[in-house]
């Protein structure tokens, strides 16, 4: 009878401990003017010294729950958008609490009619959390423009083609609501629905090779439906820019339409090259483009339908069928031809290009919650790949045809991707783990002066594991990969090679507002379907491309250093990269009977020092906003037979006003330049004006492109001992060039919007060599 007692005693004492350590803090949040409930309120829990621990957004009725609680001594942040931020003490924590309903005053600042409310950022292990202000939200007329008004660190928009990308090449993954999308998905967004922006400055493994990671979390709708309208035009120059898309929501099912088209026809674009070609037994030969004034033309189509479901388990399933096409029916360049071995003075050169790209796919995705904090996801898409690409080259004098180079190419490649992903969440952690498999196949058809036929099939699976958690101070992830990836082309043996790809990272919390993360990871980098192809394309009378069947994968390392320290209404933030890849596929070039064969090989190493710095403030005046960035780039290239360096210093400024229903913006970057075996490729120097202004759901502005410089131009040179050359490309209708910008959005009826997909895979890869130069 006493055993009896006491394990009835140890039980209950067992089961009042667990619960001691699931404890849970739950509550409503209302407007205190109207006393209406506060939808999508963000609640933060935090240690004593002010530790991020977890947080959620309330309900549309307003309430929240914090669940896996333990027992000790907290503070309570609420905060919403508009609003006077509450912040709760919640000492000695020993069982759960119901806070009933907590107020929130409304933050209003006068100034001429005019609310201004400052944003609210969280900074969690892995990225920040952004909830735009209202005059951000005002000033944007789609979720592109938001980011531009936001001014994220290391994140630029680019106004003349409305796309977004990092400082630098780094790959930048757009998703909404977790599911992976395009850029036209993101400018259909609606400001207004735009809760916040995850972003995730320190992407897991699930992200791939992500530099970082924009998560768009938007207002849910149950009705109605939204419309938006955008088009940015210039009067005097072809150049446009439209979208269009259309949501409707009926019950659980959600049904949409976008619609994009990117066209230019630029008539004064140009190209000025020099090169020199180095014999052994003879002089050099050096050889001079001198431009003039040729056609860039091209259309860029996307459309896409979609249709999502839930049920009320919360299973959902997202259905899309995506079509893209891409038509570049000029990219001419004309030149007088200078060479030191013609005898004739009137040499004309004509470097003609056609493209055509066609990519419908379709993307079949299911997901389902399960008990215990657990979720399951599957994600298919199937895709094809037709290019057509034509390019003609043509050296003449008077009737007298010099060199006469045609290329004919047209490529068909099918994939299937597949992916799964579990998660798990934890008392102190979070589990991931994923499978991946990509299976392709492609047929390329070469014909014109030089006629070749390759058939190639792919496969590339992944497996992956990570955990993340946090001790005291200190966030920390650790994660591991292993690939493997086979490709087989007619004619020449199998590739096939696994890899083993570790990922670190550690962050730690000096101060609520100072912080220092380092990262560290392994990644295999495989040969290109483009590099591997057994394929011989002239690209004048003196050089050729060729792939090399014979490359193997090589290992990248990496490692990142960075900081950030806030002191109101100032941010810094610093950052360190230093990249080390042995045995890099780079390019190498050889002297081969007279013609000079640029193809690629296994180098010896490749290796890059990036340090930049920026300083963004918030609301200066109570109307401005500047961000400011700074920074190097320092590369080792070391070949079989060649060693270089190359130094590139940067820069980038951002400045936004805004006052009344008035905004205006001035942004400038210098080039970003990349060097990779032993080529410069130059990044764009630009600057650009915008002057806007709403009126209930309309937007109207005009802006200019580079106003005061007199042309626009991109540089790219290589730095070979035997070909080198300077190539600048000019376009001169991007100098002074002036547009119009108007959009238009509304809503009606909207209440619910589709559960978020989490995972969205394309094949993006046509996998033909390009000859042109």
């Amino acid at each position: 009878m006493r055993t009896t007692i006491f394990l009835i005693i140890g039980l209950l004492g067992s089961l009042l401990n667990i619960e001691a350590q699931n404890l849970t803090i739950r509550g409503s949040i209302f407007d205190e003017g109207n006393n209406q409930p506060l939808a999508f309120a963000n609640v933060v829990l935090q240690t004593e010294d002010s530790v991020f621990l977890q947080g959620i957004s309330t309900n549309e009725k307003g309430q929240f729950v914090l669940k896996n609680i333990q027992a000790g001594n907290y503070w309570l942040e609420v905060s919403s958008v508009g609003y006077l931020t509450e912040r709760l003490d919640l000492r000695g924590v020993t069982s759960s609490i119901n806070l009933e309903v907590i107020f929130l005053r409304e933050d209003v600042v006068a100034l001429k009619d005019v609310e201004v409310t400052a944003s609210n950022l969280v900074n969690k292990s892995d990225r920040k959390i952004i909830f735009p202000n209202q005059r951000q939200i005002d000033a944007s007329t789609n979720g592109i423009g938001l980011l531009q008004n936001m001014m994220l660190p290391k994140v630029q928009v680019n106004l003349m083609t409305n796309s977004v990308g990092l400082i630098g090449q780094g790959e930048l993954q757009l998703r909404i609501n977790g599911a992976q999308v395009t850029e036209k998905e993101i400018i259909a967004l609606q400001p207004k629905d735009i809760i916040r922006i995850e972003y995730i400055e320190n992407p897991g493994l699930r992200y791939g090779n992500a530099e970082a990671v924009l998560n768009y979390i938007t207002r849910k709708h149950e009705t109605g439906g939204s419309v938006g309208i955008e088009v940015m035009q210039s009067p005097h120059v072809m150049f446009n820019n439209t979208q269009a898309s259309v949501k409707l929501n009926h019950k659980r099912s959600e049904f949409g339409v976008t619609y994009s088209l990117l066209a230019r026809d630029f008539q004064e674009a140009w190209r000025d090259n020099e090169e020199v070609f180095r014999y052994l037994d003879q002089p050099d030969l050096i050889r001079q483009e001198i431009g003039s004034p040729g056609d860039r033309t091209f259309q860029m189509h996307n459309l896409s339908l979609n249709y999502n479901y839930t049920w009320a388990d919360e299973s959902y399933l997202h259905v899309n069928l995506n079509y893209m096409g891409d038509n570049e029916p000029h990219e001419d360049f004309y030149s007088l031809l200078r060479s030191s071995s013609f005898t004739q003075s009137n040499v004309q050169m004509a470097d003609l290009a056609y493209k055509k790209i066609q990519r419908p796919s379709l993307d079949i995705y299911y997901s389902k919650m399960l008990k215990n904090k657990q979720n399951l996801t599957f994600n298919v898409v199937g895709t094809y790949n037709n290019i057509h690409q034509i390019r003609s080259y043509r050296e003449w004098t008077d009737d007298v045809t010099l060199t006469d180079v045609m290329s004919d190419v047209e490529g068909d490649k099918y994939s299937v991707i597949a992916e799964a992903i579990y998660e798990k969440e934890f008392e102190k952690g979070r589990l991931n783990i994923g499978l991946k498999h990509t299976h392709a196949f492609s047929e390329n058809q070469y014909a014109g002066t030089e006629q070749f036929f390759t058939k190639m099939k792919e496969a590339d699976s992944y497996a992956f594991a990570e955990f993340a958690g946090k001790v005291h101070k200190l966030d920390y992830t650790f994660g591991v990969g292993v690939s493997r990836f086979w490709i087989k082309q007619d004619g020449f043996n199998d590739y096939d090679t696994y890899t083993f790809r570790p990922r670190i990272s550690l962050k730690y919390n000096f101060r609520n507002n100072f912080f220092v993360r380092l990262n560290g990871r392994l990644e295999n980098v495989s040969p290109s379907l483009s590099e591997l192809s057994a394929v011989d394309q002239l690209i004048d009378s003196l050089q050729i491309k060729r792939g090399n069947p014979e490359l193997s994968s090589y290992k990248q390392y990496q490692g990142d250093l960075d900081m950030e320290y806030q002191l109101k209404p100032f941010t810094l933030l610093g950052s360190l990269r230093y990249i080390n890849a042995p045995h890099a596929i780079m390019e190498s070039t050889r002297l081969e009977e007279g013609m000079f064969v640029r193809t690629f090989d296994n180098q010896d190493r490749w290796q890059k020092i990036n340090a930049s710095l920026t300083l963004r403030s918030g609301l200066l005046f109570k109307m401005l906003q500047v961000s400011l960035t700074g920074g190097v780039n320092s590369y080792w290239s070391d070949g079989l037979d060649y060693s270089h360096h190359y130094t590139n210093w940067y820069g980038n400024i951002q400045a936004m006003a805004m006052y009344k229903n008035w905004m205006a913006m001035f942004q400038w970057q210098s080039n970003w330049n990349h060097f990779w075996g032993e080529s410069i490729y130059g990044g764009e120097n630009m600057h650009a004006l915008m002057v806007m202004y709403r009126h209930k759901n309309l937007m109207v502005g005009v802006g200019a492109m580079n106003p005061f410089a007199d042309n626009f131009k991109i540089v790219n040179e290589n730095w070979n001992k035997m070909a080198s050359y300077k190539r600048t490309s000019y376009v001169n209708e991007s100098s002074k060039m002036f547009f119009v910008r108007l959009a238009w959005n509304f809503s009606f009826g909207r209440k619910y919007n589709a559960k978020p997909k989490k995972l969205n895979n394309q094949d993006t890869d046509t996998g033909i060599l390009n000859a042109g130069k």
